[in-house]
């Protein structure tokens, strides 16, 4: 969980990548933990989405301060463990951000929330692309996971194992461009039996003026259930 393995996080890649995104799954925090748990130096407080009725999964994200996102409040299920955001680039184009754990007994619950409002979640709140990232086991929904990647025009950039077990279960899907987004793995993280994702997004707003560069560290905290 994240209490366990927030120092090696810390110090093995926040520090010496300095990305502007953190995104975990699989916390482990409930609401006895306090929201100030384990803020970092020159990032917001965690977004926390607690598992419901016990302690296990959840989900926690923090952004480097002076970043322009928006935690987005978004209707579903309780047990759905999704988080999403608004984030804008520097030419102001807009993108939503969703971060996903599913465990194995939700089945294709996430990723069927995610194909049937996916188009009215962009329209609502005025994004042009979509980013999903997190743990989702794919293979075992893998009809659902590939429907959604084809209906939807999306290309998973996780292409290298992420397990222990040379599976690769930790995507990074998005309607970006080819050449904009790019992914590598990191090592483990502490107890966690996944690998650390460094992926960073490039975009070019118009000739001879600066590149937009945003990049987020992925990390799956603790151990399968």
């Amino acid at each position: 969980g994240l209490q366990t393995n927030i120092g090696d996080l810390n110090h093995s890649y926040i520090i010496p990548l300095n990305p502007d995104i953190i995104a975990t799954v699989e916390t482990f925090l409930n609401p006895s933990i306090p929201n100030n748990f384990g803020k970092i130096k020159g990032y917001s407080a965690w977004h926390r989405r607690d598992r419901v009725h016990n302690t296990f999964g959840g989900i926690a994200v923090c952004f480097r301060d002076g970043l322009a996102v928006m935690a987005l409040d978004i209707n579903m299920e309780e047990h759905l463990e999704l988080s999403f955001f608004k984030l804008w680039t520097r030419n102001m184009d807009t993108i939503l951000l969703c971060v996903c754990y599913r465990p194995q007994w939700q089945r294709s619950d996430p990723i069927n929330f995610i194909y049937g409002n996916l188009d009215s979640l962009l329209l609502q709140h005025s994004c042009k692309h979509f980013i999903m990232l997190g743990d989702l086991n794919q293979h075992l929904v893998e009809r659902s996971f590939q429907e959604l990647l084809t209906d939807y025009g999306l290309t998973n950039y996780v292409d290298f194992p992420t397990h222990i077990s040379g599976s690769s279960l930790d995507p990074v899907i998005t309607d970006l461009p080819e050449g904009v987004i790019t992914c590598r793995p990191l090592g483990m993280v502490g107890s966690s039996d996944h690998t650390a994702v460094f992926t960073t997004i490039t975009t070019s707003v118009e000739r001879d003026k600066p590149v937009d560069r945003i990049n987020w560290l992925w990390n799956r905290d603790g151990t399968s259930l």
